[in-house]
């Protein structure tokens, strides 16, 4: 009587092996834990009432497909009444998901009497459905396998030590790196989504800070780009030539050149819960975040459930909710690493203003799904997930962060017992005309322009340009503040694919001839991960 639990992980299984490459194999445990535990239980309680386990067997496999299948229907029944409901009139569709899961609550009785009345050979059925559950697990098991084998767990290639530094005498500076995840440049922010944020960046001069204002990314996704800046090189220098799994740069971004370097200085790593897997540095001396119970895969699994819909806080189940509360913990609390009494190398990737969309201008929720149980709104893919919406939302979401992040460097000024350094960056542009796999059809200005703003305390910005790289600001901030020798690396703008992320094409002349600047694009039919 296998098939009750192998129904129950094969959801779970495929989920993972999309994501193959993006979550961590460690990620699987508690789910599948958890379900195994509950589809026992469920057979068990089953089992007593009929004291037929075949027949139990078959009525948990019925509730364990129910069970994952909610989501799916969910989504089937909706499409369908929006697309029935434009017939009549043009307008979004909402059903109430208890509905749903009482029509097949109800639809399940039949199935019910079937298993325990008339089933004449229960145990041929249990064959049956062992064999077709094998099947289906077999399926995504052998897709994770294969991945694995074609991608080595841990292709990275990593030199041992950091780069010696000079001590200096008395309290070392604390060191802030802040991402601001896909935060367009002042210029392209201005021409694409109406917003001038000149103002902002004129406080920041007058605080002290040097301004980048022509400074481009290296690479057009945040794992390259983040692995890049934090291990001062490019990436052909330190990973191997056939590596594809991204996952494995979460090694290079957590345990990264710029940090083995200060460790001998006394210096602490401490890092933000980000949402984002790859950058979840739960190894640092200090790692801060709101608590929560699932991580973003886990997430997805309970979002494929009636779970989600559970009249609990909406922190526990609801991804939008928790991206709020990890962005604004990270706002609040950066100020507070100042109090630590050993000198701290703070990283901070905020997944904002990049979509999903959960602020509005004021900081207002405009999540696409707000709230959970029946009184939860929604706006679904149709009504959000187009150029028009994102430009505004992103325009929002970006003046909100502006507000956020000033009021925030503002405070680690104040409250540090020595003036810090920090970095303000983005680690690409926005998104509005970015297309995942297509080279030709993106707009290499938007997607490559970024902010970048730094602050040291003596103000020696020597090495620091306007047309400055990220691949180059640690070697600037270790030679400068810690007396390195770090020459720096030329500046180079690299274009990669999603789905062949490694295989960069130099797109530095093309950027720099200003042969795009007449194109007219056009915009991706969908955002992903617009809407979860």
């Amino acid at each position: 009587m296998l098939h009750p639990f192998l129904i129950g992980i094969f959801p779970i299984l495929s989920l993972y092996s999309h994501n193959v490459y993006e979550a961590s194999p460690r990620s699987l445990v508690a789910p599948i834990s958890l379900v195994l535990t509950v589809t026992l239980a469920v057979w068990l309680l089953l089992w007593r009432l009929s004291r037929d386990g075949q027949r139990a067997a078959l009525a948990t496999s019925l509730v364990v497909a129910l069970f994952f299948a909610f989501n799916h229907c969910l989504v089937v029944v909706d499409t369908t009444l929006q697309e029935l409901s434009q017939l009549w009139v043009r307008r979004g569709y909402r059903e109430h998901p208890w509905i749903l899961l009482s029509i097949l609550v109800l639809g399940a009785v039949p199935a019910r009497n079937l298993i325990f009345r008339r089933l004449k050979n229960p145990g041929l059925w249990s064959s049956y459905l062992n064999v077709f559950a094998l099947i289906l697990v077999f399926l995504p098991s052998s897709h994770v396998v294969m991945a694995r084998i074609r991608e080595p767990a841990a292709p990275i290639i990593r030199a041992e030590g950091g780069i010696p530094l000079a001590p200096k005498p008395g309290r070392l500076p604390d060191i802030y790196f802040i991402i601001l995840d896909a935060y367009a440049r002042s210029d392209v922010m201005k021409e694409l989504f109406d917003y001038d944020n000149e103002a902002f960046l004129n406080r920041l001069e007058q605080k002290g800070f040097f301004v980048a204002r022509k400074s481009r990314s290296n690479y057009c996704q945040t794992t390259l780009s983040l692995s890049s800046i934090l291990n001062c090189d490019y990436l052909d220098t330190l990973i191997d030539p056939s590596a594809r799994d991204t996952e494995t740069l979460s090694t290079l971004i957590c345990d990264n050149l710029v940090i083995k370097s200060l460790r001998p200085l006394g210096y602490k790593f401490a890092s933000f819960a980000s949402g984002y897997d790859i950058t979840e540095c739960t190894k640092a001396d200090l790692y801060l975040g709101p608590r929560h119970p699932a991580d973003n895969f886990q997430m997805l699994v309970i979002r494929m459930t009636p779970l989600r819909f559970l009249p609990f806080k909406s922190e526990f189940w609801d991804y939008y909710t928790s991206l709020r509360l990890r962005t604004l913990f990270i706002l609040d609390y950066l100020p507070q690493i100042a109090a630590e009494e050993a000198p701290t190398f703070t990283f901070a990737h905020i997944i904002s203003p990049h979509h999903p969309f959960v602020f509005g201008e004021n900081g207002e929720d405009v999540s696409p799904r707000v709230g959970n149980g029946p009184n939860a709104t929604s706006r679904r893919t149709k009504d959000f997930d187009n150029p028009t919406s994102y430009r505004e939302c992103y325009r929002k979401q970006a003046i909100f962060l502006t507000k956020q992040i000033e009021r925030t460097i503002d405070r680690i000024l104040a409250e540090s017992p020595e003036p810090p350094i920090i970095i303000l960056q983005s680690d690409h542009g926005s998104g509005l005309r970015h297309h995942l796999n297509d080279l030709e059809m993106t707009d290499l200005r938007e997607r490559m322009s970024i902010l970048n703003c730094y602050y040291f305390p003596d103000r020696n910005y020597e090495g620091l340009t306007d047309q400055i790289t990220p691949v180059n600001s640690f070697r600037v901030v270790l030679k400068n503040i810690f007396g390195a020798n770090l020459p720096q690396r030329s500046n180079q703008n690299l274009f990669s694919t999603y789905d062949d992320p490694f295989k960069f094409v130099d797109v530095t002349d093309r950027m720099n001839s200003d042969l795009d600047s007449k194109r007219i694009y056009t915009m991706p039919d969908s955002y992903p991960g617009l809407v979860h």
